[in-house]
């Protein structure tokens, strides 16, 4: 006798397909987390690119080419996913989305209700992914990108990499503090005094209201962004409103407990009939079905995809071209001016507006960024934050440099290596030493030696460039601080390290170098200026005979 599936997913077993998208899901989730947790510097070398998942986004590929007016092949993966939808459907957000497999994780770990629904029809909401995806395309004719607001990928990167990992950081420090008399006793002494750096960022209190309200609403309304909000959902729909491998039913009994299981109302009352635009090809209605009469099977193209008298769910014309409209001007605002639609260098940044060394041209910078996070969160330093205003409401969540939490390592190019746009440009570590984001100020009514006279050289010994000099002026008591500009790389170590509690030194972004497919070396060289890094800090060698190292006595 054949055994049969159930209604409400309870059968017996569960159709191949559908443990196999299971399982894909899993693995997708767990190596993007792999990815994004093991990227540290030295990035490792490894077979895959610590940024693949970006890479995928489809959305974050059509709209940062045009954007950025240019073809971007470290994106070509993105638009390959489009290529794919066109013969396998939405497999990409019911199989491979990290996204998507988060909300159903957080919907799987939340108590379920004695009261439960499944999951509501297809209603007229699910139009307002398509009003989102042309606004954002809108914006990216216009050569701005508001991909940080919407597209799945960045979104979900910056979520875990801000958010989930510094707490994942701090839990296990926490513990460890909480075992340290068990570590003592048992004498582990390397685990007893270990201690992991907690990492801040910026921006924390967006993700924590963005991602809050979406696991709410997941409780409530499942789905409910992947059915009426994700743009990348929406592009990808209309690449698959005829795709080759779909849903097909035979000899259908009517019982309409597909339709109910459907997670995003594609499947019309009767249970004939499918959106496949809104279908996931999730494999839930073939395990819904209690007589195994629906399948995905690869058919001809010209096939109806619903039925007629259904209800259409894409926007009018008169919507598209208001939404695109709207786009185009929310570019304009964003630009705070129309002398910026021309390219005017007369843009003033603000002093705190330090971009990462290799950061390419302001404009363009801003049109490449994703506002992923992976930059900030490789940087060994925290000194990567997130942006609120400080670069205008076009450079939210955009990396600056926040030197007062932690320098600018010179030794390490990790934010362009694994920038999937070339935002940051992936620099030679020769080169990035010469990539000189700002220059140091001293402010002499602060400054502990300037002020008040007294002896301080802290920024002159931490300075990997020898770029603060002390100088002794006539009648001063002590040496002060100078800083000779053509030696400053603008690494942040004096800022960060100064004594006062409002720092007495600064990195304003005078000077910084921003070039695009140019020598930094070259172009500094013919600046003036002289960034070569000095040896600073040597450790004296370990005495052989038992002594006591040099500089100490007996």
């Amino acid at each position: 006798m054949t055994k049969r599936y159930h209604g409400n997913g309870g059968g017996r077993r569960v159709p191949p397909l559908f443990f196999l998208r299971r399982c894909l899901q899993c693995a997708s989730l767990s190596l993007f987390l792999w990815l994004l947790f093991n990227a540290a510097w030295p990035l490792p070398g490894q077979w895959l690119p610590q940024d693949s998942f970006l890479r995928l986004d489809p959305l974050a590929a059509l709209a940062t080419t045009l954007a950025a007016r240019q073809w971007l092949p470290s994106l070509a993966p993105g638009l390959a996913v489009l290529g794919i939808t066109l013969v396998l459907g939405r497999i990409f957000c019911g199989w491979i989305c990290p996204f998507g497999a988060t909300l159903d994780l957080a919907r799987a770990l939340m108590p379920r209700s004695k009261n439960h629904k499944n999951p509501a029809p297809l209603t007229q909401a699910a139009r307002l992914k398509y009003v989102v995806l042309t606004v954002m395309l809108g914006t990216a004719l216009a050569g701005v990108t508001t991909l940080f607001w919407g597209s799945p990928i960045p979104l979900i990167t910056r979520f875990y990499a801000l958010l989930i990992h510094p707490l994942l950081l701090l839990a296990v420090d926490a513990l460890l503090s909480a075992a340290r008399p068990l570590l003592d006793t048992l004498h582990l002494t390397s685990l007893s005094y270990s201690h992991i750096d907690a990492r801040r960022f910026d921006t924390l209190y967006f993700l924590l209201a963005f991602f809050g309200l979406l696991f709410i609403l997941e409780k409530f309304y499942p789905h409910f962004w992947c059915r009426n909000l994700c743009p990348a959902g929406a592009l990808l729909a209309l690449m698959s409103r005829r795709p080759f491998w779909r849903r097909t039913v035979t000899a259908c009994t009517h019982c309409g407990r597909c339709a109910r299981a459907c997670p995003t109302g594609a499947i019309s009352p009767d249970g004939e009939h499918t959106r496949h635009e809104e279908c996931l090809t999730c494999q839930t209605c073939v395990r819904a079905c209690p007589e195994r009469l629906t399948r995905f099977t690869l058919q001809p193209l010209a096939v109806p995809s619903a039925q007629p008298d259904q209800q259409a769910i894409l926007p009018s014309r008169r919507a598209f071209l208001g939404a695109s409209a709207s786009g185009m001007l929310l570019a304009g605002v964003q630009y705070n001016g129309l002398h910026s639609l021309l390219n005017d260098n007369g843009t003033i940044l603000s002093p705190t507006c330090i971009r990462p060394p290799g950061a390419v041209p302001e404009s363009r910078f801003l049109t490449l960024c994703l506002r992923c996070g992976e930059c900030m969160k490789v940087c060994p330093g925290n000194a990567l934050q997130p942006a609120w205003l400080a670069a205008g409401t076009e450079g939210m969540f955009s990396p600056l440099l926040t030197l007062r939490r932690g320098p600018c390592d010179p030794g390490c190019a990790a934010c362009g290596q694994i920038c999937p746009t070339r935002a940051i440009a992936p620099l030679p570590l020769a080169e990035k030493q010469w990539a000189k984001v700002g220059t140091a100020v001293v402010n002499r009514q602060t400054c502990l030696a300037w002020a008040e006279n007294r002896s301080c050289v802290v920024c002159q010994e931490v300075c990997p460039y020898g770029a603060v000099n002390p100088v002794q002026p006539e009648g001063a008591a002590v040496p002060m601080p100078v800083v000779n500009t053509a030696h400053c790389f603008g690494c942040g170590y004096c800022e960060c390290h100064c004594p006062v509690r409002v720092s007495a030194i600064v990195i304003q972004p005078l000077n910084a170098l921003r070039l695009e497919g140019q020598s930094y070396i070259q172009a500094g060289k013919a600046a003036g200026l002289n960034l070569n890094l000095q040896i600073q800090h040597e450790s004296p060698a370990a005495p052989q005979d038992g002594s006591l190292p040099p500089g100490f006595n007996d």
